[in-house]
């Protein structure tokens, strides 16, 4: 069998070359909104926003339908508007989770005690999450019982939301550590937050374009590239491991499911492409698992099959 082969892209990926949606001043009136009229009165208005890009977007019809074959759930398009309105609404909750106010939610949480008892002894870890639920959800729960967390975060394709989203948690929020294109920078950063005792927030389900480097695996039946970054950092630091899904399960309930991953993960100098895509496979095989389990909660709306 060939050696596995880790690539470096050509050109940014696809879903960085979809351009922001909104603007400053749409994004302002849902906060607005949000603070004037409550959760019930953003959520009416993320609808109607849904049903709007679900008849105008023809790429995230596509990309929605796409998915939602693979996951065997009918590729209509009541169900690609039942997509589209499932991330509207997440991400208006997205709103209250950086204000800290959840009085609304309930956090259904299920293998956190490890997290936990490695906050409790002061030691880090990297907190492997994806596009399938609510990254956000995953942090107020972190905060609610008083785990120090810290969030890597590529905001190259969405700088003015992410503006605004740091003035809405006024200082609540968790630390971003922004995406350094040459890595340097991130890794720095992240082994201090580690060092500190800080959990780790990074995404695992999206390669970064022509600085990054992914690996084909096995997804949900068919090729698809997943970046091997969050695995270099892990070795480098060698720090514990654990994935993270936040997954909405309704108008005020998460489901939110930690699962060891590595105590210490190691790359094998002998073939570590070969380790590299080991790793990564376990992580796109509990990635299908969860997306099966909740299918409109993906929110990758791009062609995730393709290369680039």
């Amino acid at each position: 069998m060939a050696a596995p082969k880790i690539h470096s892209l050509t050109q940014p990926p696809r879903w960085r070359r979809v351009p922001e949606v909104g603007t400053v001043l749409g994004i302002r009136f849902v906060v607005a909104l949000a603070t004037i009229g409550g959760r019930s009165a953003a959520r009416w208005f993320a609808m109607a926003l849904a049903v709007y890009y679900t008849a105008l977007s023809a790429r995230t019809r596509r990309a929605s339908r796409q998915f939602l074959a693979r996951v065997g759930e009918a590729p209509s398009l009541r169900n690609v508007l039942r997509h589209v309105a499932t991330f509207a609404s997440v991400a208006v909750d997205r709103l209250f989770f950086l204000r800290g106010d959840l009085r609304p939610f309930t956090f259904e949480l299920r293998g956190h005690e490890r997290v936990k008892e490695l906050a409790a002894r002061g030691r880090g870890a990297l907190l492997l999450g994806s596009h399938l639920g609510s990254f956000a959800a995953m942090s107020a729960a972190a905060r609610d019982f008083g785990v120090p967390l810290s969030v890597v975060a590529d905001e190259r394709s969405a700088a003015r939301l992410a503006r605004v989203l740091r003035r809405v948690a006024a200082g609540g929020g968790p630390e971003v550590i922004p995406v350094d294109p040459k890595g340097f920078d991130t890794v720095f950063r992240v082994k201090s937050a580690l060092a500190a005792g800080h959990l780790v927030a990074i995404l695992g389900d999206r390669t970064t374009g022509r600085d990054g480097r992914n690996v084909q695996v096995d997804f949900l039946g068919a090729p698809a590239h997943l970046p091997v970054g969050p695995y270099v950092v892990a070795h480098t630091l060698g720090c514990p491991v654990v994935l993270v899904f936040a997954l909405f399960r309704g108008p005020n309930r998460y489901e939110i499911s930690c699962e060891p991953f590595a105590d210490e993960l190691r790359l094998d100098r002998r073939d570590r492409a070969g380790a590299l895509r080991a790793h990564a496979q376990r992580y796109a095989d509990r990635l299908a698992f969860h997306a099966r389990s909740a299918p409109y909660n993906w929110f990758n709306f791009h062609d995730f099959w393709s290369a680039s």
